[in-house]
């Protein structure tokens, strides 16, 4: 079975964001949940229209404010700032915390069982905005996504945060905007183009492994090989050949032999929003150099920001070199709206995981999972991974997929 060929379904195990640390002395980041930004919307293209769900696409362009009820916020057009249409909705919270919320209610419920919920947000600051469906009697799916500020307003993929056992996909008839704030902070926050993206017709999932780690040959390969999965791997060619705990070139070709995907994961592992656009474009192009000079054509098109973090700047160049960038995000989401920051789940606990795959198959969701050494816990956690993935496919509700996979059949 070729599962280069999958990408009807949605799970990506992407082993993103390098949320591990690198090496002993400094890579430590979070654990893959605090998630950056993101590229403004495009609609379908014609050849793929005809796949499509009827209700994916742009739902509300904003340009009609009315149709919102506002609880803890002041919701106001702003005419200067649009991805779809002539304005966006700009939001400013109004208690230091607690939470605030948009609702609009449907003139009749909505099968939306073949899509999932997206918006283009901008923000003056950090947030996570939730986007939450309510079904005839009163059932919820929430769905979730942190988004950097000072970003462009753009699209964003939402991962699968909180479902209820009895929700109805079939008759969801409330949609919520959310914020919460705390700390005293009050934030302005810009919606525009509320749009529901297709799912695959099987969950996907992406295997992942960020920074060149020895393990993904000594130990995920031949995990990996009894099942006939692959997965990606995104290298900094500093440390390759660099000493025993990383890859060698020799195995990056055994790798890359064996159907995996050799990506870019920069030269060095720099913390990109600290460079100047100068450094950020050296970093990131000479990563890209490397692969492309030793044959890794395939992956050089892929790429993973380091420690998960990103400015302006970066999202831009990156989208300069590469077909899919890969960031921290939640699970179960949708066709990617905003391939610059393709979503992935670093390193789950066991539970987190199997939760993660659940509902990755159950709603059929695309999900990447991210690791980087594979030692401990983690190799445990690593084991579980692939024998649950194994169970879902045997009953035809998981796929496994490459980059390549995602981006041939599951873009919007």
């Amino acid at each position: 079975m070729n599962r280069r060929a999958y990408l009807a379904a949605g799970v990506s195990l992407c082993l993103a964001g390098c949320t591990a640390s690198r090496r002993s002395d400094s890579r430590a980041t979070t654990d893959g949940d605090d998630e950056s930004t993101a590229d403004p919307g495009t609609e379908p293209t014609t050849d793929s229209i005809a796949t499509h769900p009827n209700a994916a696409g742009t739902d509300d362009d904003f340009s009609d404010l009315d149709v919102w009820e506002v609880a803890g916020g002041t919701l106001t057009a702003d005419p200067g700032r649009a991805v779809v249409g002539s304005q966006s909705a700009r939001l400013l919270t109004h208690s230091s915390e607690g939470a605030t919320q948009l609702a609009k209610r449907f003139t009749e419920p909505r099968d939306l069982s073949d899509v999932v919920p997206g918006v283009a947000v901008a923000a003056d600051g950090f947030v996570t905005p939730w986007i939450r469906f309510v079904d005839t009697d009163g059932n919820r799916l929430d769905c979730r996504r942190s988004v950097s500020g000072e970003l462009p307003l753009m699209r964003y993929n939402f991962g699968i945060e909180a479902v209820d056992s009895t929700f109805d996909e079939t008759r969801v008839r409330e949609i919520h905007l959310q914020l919460w704030t705390k700390d005293g902070t009050r934030r302005t926050v810009w919606f525009d183009d509320l749009h529901f993206t297709p799912r695959p017709e099987t969950g996907l999932v992406s295997i992942q492994f960020d920074d060149g780690s020895a393990t993904d040959y000594t130990e995920a390969l031949p995990i990996l090989e009894e099942y006939g999965y692959t997965a990606t791997t995104f290298i900094n060619p500093v440390s390759i050949d660099s000493g025993e705990d990383w890859l060698t070139t020799t195995q990056l070709s055994a790798l890359d032999d064996a159907g995996w995907c050799i990506a870019n994961h920069t030269w060095s592992h720099a913390r990109l929003p600290e460079l100047s656009r100068t450094e950020q474009a050296a970093e990131i192009r000479e990563g890209k150099r490397w692969l492309l000079e030793r044959g890794f054509d395939d992956g050089a098109d892929y790429f993973a920001y380091p420690y998960g973090r990103y400015d302006a700047t970066t999202l831009e160049l990156v989208a300069d070199e590469h077909s899919i960038g890969f960031a921290a995000g939640r699970p179960a989401q949708g066709y990617l709206t905003n391939p610059r920051l393709a979503s992935r789940l670093g390193e789950p606990g066991t539970d987190r995981l199997r939760t993660a795959l659940e509902r990755t198959a159950t709603h059929r969701g695309i999900t990447s999972v991210l690791y980087h050494r594979l030692a401990g816990d983690d190799l445990e956690t690593f084991e579980t991974l692939v024998e649950t993935i194994h169970e879902y496919e045997s009953r035809g509700e998981l796929e496994v997929v490459l980059p390549s996979d995602l981006e041939r059949d599951a873009l919007f």
